[in-house]
């Protein structure tokens, strides 16, 4: 059925390939250096632009579930974690437009893109 295959004869051919795979650089002066595939991600769309209090950190937009609006997560000079308004519209985030939540919350959610 199948033929054994030395290792070593595998990884040689693997990195043959991969040395004979190569990418076209940014420009014309990197092309002597340019030695690694360059890859890029494709984007669905442009995140909204998020206005971010000057002591908190914007982590992202989260949600619970798949289905449901995903929501701007920040995280306070304390280390504290808060989920805020609809993503991209929280502004200047404070306890008020926020709630607390946890690390083990955010795990059992979603990241949106």
């Amino acid at each position: 059925m199948f033929r054994p295959i030395c290792l070593a004869t595998l990884i040689a051919a693997l990195l043959s390939g991969a040395a004979t795979a190569t990418a076209e650089p940014a420009s014309g002066k990197d092309r002597a250096r340019a030695s690694l595939l360059v890859f890029k991600v494709p984007v669905d769309g442009i995140a909204p632009v998020v206005r971010v209090a000057s002591n908190w950190t914007f982590l992202g937009c989260w949600t619970p579930r798949s289905g449901t609006p995903c929501a701007d997560v920040f995280r306070d000079p304390q280390g504290g974690l808060w989920i805020c308004k609809a993503c991209g519209t929280t502004g200047n985030p404070t306890p008020g437009k926020c709630r607390r939540t946890t690390q083990a919350e955010l795990d059992r959610g979603l990241w949106c893109s």
